[in-house]
């Protein structure tokens, strides 16, 4: 079990979670089925709270939107996906460990509470930057992925917790530098670029206009921080928004081409079935025959 009154140097360190094996060992995941009572802590990105010594109560809500007080003692954790909450009721001593995955930072906290002088008695903060190209962000969406389906002791589920863990340690441990630092920026931003205009007539040379830098080292920037090309980027995000416009609208497939940015329908219904292995009419079908299963 993890040591109380740990330093976040600890953590860094790996000292603190050296004896830690198979921690966490429960999960608890805060949902947003029911509305946020006042005090409620909801941002738009995910947080992980490990307890590292005490009782951390939280108020959440289950499934069927009923508000739940849960316990939580040394070695659970508390997994809050974006835009999800949870309300600290702070009623007795506790040591938590916060982990807050933003857009392009790791927030870090490490926070001792003390019921009986009701406040923080110590309270140590720090950020790094998450690089562009790593697996953070995959392993947080997939353990944000299992909050309607995997129990407390999902096998799954702490194991990506302890991954998540560990991979948040060696970024608090080993700061990206500084031209690194400077080239996931603009790889995150240009990201970002071609996420809110997808739908438009965008080129790797207007990207790198928007970005004020050379096209030349947009295209280096983007090999190295995203493992791909701009095109191949820019193609995943179209294909991605028309499988989710034709799971969840009954739109003419000419619309949803034009919708996602491709002009030209006969290239959309080749570069889907490419991309996806199935024509946009056999996706569309098998999500409605999966749908029809499950009713």
């Amino acid at each position: 079990m993890v040591s109380a009154n740990m330093t976040l140097d600890d953590f860094a360190r790996g000292d603190a979670l050296a004896a830690a094996a198979g921690w966490p060992q429960h999960i608890v995941f805060g949902l947003d089925a029911a509305a946020p009572p006042l005090g409620a802590l909801q941002v738009q990105f995910a947080r992980f709270e490990f307890v590292i010594a005490g009782t951390y109560t939280n108020l959440l809500c289950d499934r069927a939107a009923r508000l739940v007080e849960r316990e939580l003692g040394p070695g659970d954790a508390l997994v809050v996906p974006g835009n999800c909450w949870n309300q600290p009721l702070w009623d007795k001593d506790v040591e938590v460990l916060s982990l807050l995955f933003g857009a392009t930072h790791l927030g870090v906290s490490l926070v001792r509470w003390s019921a009986g002088e009701r406040r923080f008695v110590s309270v140590e903060k720090r950020n790094c930057l998450i690089p562009g190209n790593g697996p953070l962000q995959y392993m947080v969406d997939a353990m944000a992925s299992h909050r309607d389906d995997a129990g407390p002791t999902s096998l799954d589920s702490r194991l990506l917790a302890q991954a998540i863990l560990e991979y948040s340690r060696r970024l608090l441990a080993n700061p990206v530098p500084e031209e690194e630092r400077q080239s996931s920026a603009f790889f995150r931003a240009a990201c970002l670029y071609i996420e809110e205009n997808f739908d438009r007539l965008i080129t790797r040379d207007t990207v790198a206009a928007h970005l004020r830098i050379s096209p030349n080292y947009f295209s280096r920037v983007f090999r190295e921080q995203g493992a791909m090309t701009f095109s191949d980027y820019l193609t995943q995000v179209r294909i991605g928004k028309a499988k989710f416009m034709l799971e969840k609208y009954d739109l003419p497939l000419s619309q949803i081409a034009q919708r996602c940015g491709f002009n030209d329908f006969n290239y959309f219904y080749k570069v889907f079935k490419k991309v996806v292995g199935r024509t946009p009419t056999e996706y569309r079908n098998s999500v409605q025959a999966g749908a029809a299963v499950k009713a």
